[in-house]
């Protein structure tokens, strides 16, 4: 088996016009498209990481979809993806500067050995980490 390239990755959210307000105004993703995906799940955009090509494409939940997801209880709304920036403090601050709710400040996690911060989108669900590349 030969899998490809990550085509998208697929998020679902409580309130959509907040979610790509979030992604375009304070993290500067790109809005690609909006579109109806039918079968009773309502509304949907795909947006575009700011320096790459992965797309986001997030999901209003509504009620018919919430009634879906009991139906597969595995199904989560996603954990994180991880974003390399070069200094963590000074995007810290940037986004902060532009309202971005964080669950803390920049830390070191001694078991990865990483330096993180973790943002909260509207629905404060912690999906977005920040990782420096090369930890001080």
């Amino acid at each position: 088996m030969a899998f490809g390239k990550i085509n998208h990755l697929e998020f679902l959210v409580d309130d959509l016009e907040e979610a790509v307000k979030y992604f375009t105004e304070k993290l500067g993703f790109k809005l690609v498209r909006r579109f109806d995906v039918g079968w009773g799940f309502g509304k949907a955009v795909e947006v575009k990481a700011p320096n790459g090509t992965e797309i986001f494409e997030l999901h209003q939940v509504t009620d018919e979809f919430k009634e879906q997801i009991k139906k597969a209880p595995g199904w989560v709304y996603f954990n994180h993806i991880a974003f390399e920036v070069e200094d963590i403090d000074k995007e810290y601050e940037e986004l902060t500067s532009k309202g971005v709710k964080f669950a803390g400040p920049p830390h070191f996690n001694p078991e990865s050995g990483r330096n993180l911060a973790q943002t909260r989108e509207p629905d404060g669900r912690e999906w977005i980490q920040l990782q420096e590349a090369k930890p001080k």
